[in-house]
């Protein structure tokens, strides 16, 4: 039976992978954007490309603003998170309740 702290780290476990699937999603979904524009770019018919590039650019900019708001909360998991395992590392090396009743 999980004690009451490991559901908590089950859960913020959980937390950080959706996080960091929709980040990279979105990551991509931006890259593959930035590529086809470019692509578009080098055509050097503006006229010819011109709705495609100006539909890209209005999904890129909603895409970037859904990346920049899980931003905050990816850095949190990646930049903080690895002390967090430590320190239950930590804790399980020294659990009180080992030897409770």
């Amino acid at each position: 039976m999980a004690k009451p702290h490991e559901k908590y780290i089950d859960q913020l476990n959980a937390l950080n992978e959706l996080i960091t699937a929709d980040f990279d999603f979105y990551r991509e979904l931006n890259s593959q954007i930035d590529r086809r524009l470019n692509e578009l770019g080098k055509r050097g018919d503006i006229e010819a490309t011109a709705d495609e590039m100006r539909q890209l650019l209005a999904d890129r900019a909603r895409i970037k603003d859904t990346a920049l708001k899980l931003l905050p909360l990816r850095d949190f998991f990646r930049n903080h998170y690895g002390e967090v395992g430590e320190r239950l590392a930590r804790l399980a090396a020294y659990d009180r309740d080992k030897g409770a009743v």
